[in-house]
Parts: structure tokens; C-alpha cells; sequence
């Protein structure tokens, strides 16, 4: 029998975080791996939430990170990234978490990756299946699986002790600050919450040419325009959740 790697995806994100404590409970400490990977851009909340879930559950970080940040891929590439192309997700993470576990089974190891996906990314959750399928491992989602919901991934962190990232304040998820892949809404609460973060971005728009927001048949509109014209009506979250005691007051 092949030996095996259980990889955990961890983002800084309350899913990612229930799925380290599943993998631990079901599977021998000793084949699970926490893969984590530093976008240099998270929430600086985020970063807390690594460390706090790491020492709760005793069990280490391994960290395979690019070493630069969207806006310094996206001036080495030539191309700001936008919401129909977010290679900075790519390059940045995915593909370096593909390397990490193909190596593994090149190793000879039995390999099975666990991702936080939820029911509502259905698309994310087959380019997963097929890219591990490619890679020779097998992609689980247990928060699926088991019919777990957003809260209740949030609910387990602060009961043990690790409180979500403030970043779910105001965002639907813990992703680095600034995401290319948000659309208006997202980006209007970026430019209240993150003012700075929002302002190189709108200042890389100008010097780039083009607008991070684009999509189908409605209008590309700049940062700056979207401020300008605010939103006629409201956008709610989706998977919004409560998470406890936190900066913004809750």
C-alpha cells in the first residue's frame, strides 16, 4: 500500500479552517499536510488567523508562496489582471499548490487534497476535480460532503478559540485585499474599508488603460467611476455569516 498525504488548503478563510480540523479528525496527524500560500496582499487579520489555527489544532504550516504580490505579478506580466482574468489566483496559488502535490505523487504518495469549496461554486469544484484527475490525486470537499454551511465553518472556529478574520465585516470572503476577481460591490466596499488598497488599484487602472470590472454585455466601468456612481441598489452576500466579537464592532 502506497503511503499517503492528506493536502489542506488553507486560505485564512473559515471553510479552508473546518476543513484542517475534518482532515485531522479523519485521517492520521502524520499524513496531513496544511498547504498555505502568501499572496503578500492578505488582510493583515488573515495572517492571525493562520497563526491562531495552527497553534489551536498543533499542527504546522507549510507555506509555497510566489514571493510577490498581484500588483508586482501584474507589472512583471505587463497585464492587469480583471475579473475575466485573474491570473494573479493562478499563478499566485493555484498553480504553485498543483506543483506542491504532483511532487508528492511523483514521490510515490497516495495523494488526496482537501478544498474548502461550499455548494454554491460549482464550477471552481470541477476545474478541481479535473486538474487533480490531470495531476494523478483526488480532490475532496468535505464541507460539501457533509452538507456543512458557512456559519457553521465559522462557528467551529470560535469554539476553538480562533476568530474569524475581520475581513468578513465587509467582504463574503477572507481572499486578499483588492481581488481582482470582486465585482462592483466588492469594490465599493474595498474603496470604504481598504481606501489605500483601493487607490493603487484605481491609480494601476489609469496606468494599465484598462478596467478591472468587465464582463458580458454591460458597461466596463474604472474604480474611480464606480465610486463616482455608487450602486442603485443594494447587493446583498450571499454566504454572509456572523462571526462573533471582532473589529467591527459585532
Amino acid at each position: 500500500m502506497k503511503p499517503r498525504r492528506i493536502v489542506v488548503g488553507i486560505s485564512g478563510g473559515v471553510t479552508s479552517a473546518w476543513c484542517g480540523g475534518w482532515a485531522l479528525r479523519t485521517y492520521p496527524r502524520e499524513e496531513v499536510i496544511f498547504l498555505w500560500h502568501d499572496t503578500k496582499a492578505e488582510h493583515p487579520d488573515t495572517y492571525r488567523v493562520i497563526r491562531e489555527l495552527s497553534a489551536a489544532l498543533a499542527h504546522p504550516i507549510t507555506e509555497r508562496s510566489d514571493g510577490r504580490s498581484p500588483l508586482e505579478l501584474f507589472a512583471d506580466e505587463g497585464f492587469l489582471g480583471n475579473n475575466q482574468n485573474a491570473m494573479c489566483s493562478r499563478i499566485l496559488k493555484r498553480e504553485i499548490g498543483e506543483r506542491f502535490l504532483e511532487g508528492l505523487v511523483a514521490e510515490g504518495f497516495e495523494v488526496e487534497q482537501v478544498i474548502g469549496f461550499s455548494a454554491s461554486e460549482p464550477r471552481r469544484v470541477a476545474g478541481a476535480v479535473g486538474r487533480a484527475a490531470a495531476g494523478g490525486y483526488v480532490a475532496r470537499f468535505p464541507v460539501i460532503e457533509h452538507g456543512i454551511s458557512k456559519q457553521e465553518c465559522a462557528d467551529w472556529c470560535l469554539s476553538i478559540g480562533v476568530a474569524p478574520s475581520a475581513m468578513y465585516c465587509w467582504a463574503e470572503h477572507a481572499n486578499c485585499v483588492g481581488c481582482v476577481k470582486g465585482g462592483r460591490a466588492y469594490w465599493l466596499a474595498v474603496a470604504e474599508h481598504e481606501p489605500a488598497i483601493f487607490e493603487r488599484y484605481a491609480r494601476a487602472e489609469e496606468e494599465y488603460g484598462h478596467s478591472i470590472i468587465r464582463g458580458g454585455d454591460r458597461e466596463h466601468v474604472t474604480l474611480r467611476e464606480l465610486v463616482a456612481r455608487g450602486l442603485k441598489r443594494k447587493v446583498g452576500q450571499r454566504e454572509k455569516i456572523e462571526i462573533g466579537a471582532c473589529g467591527c464592532g459585532d
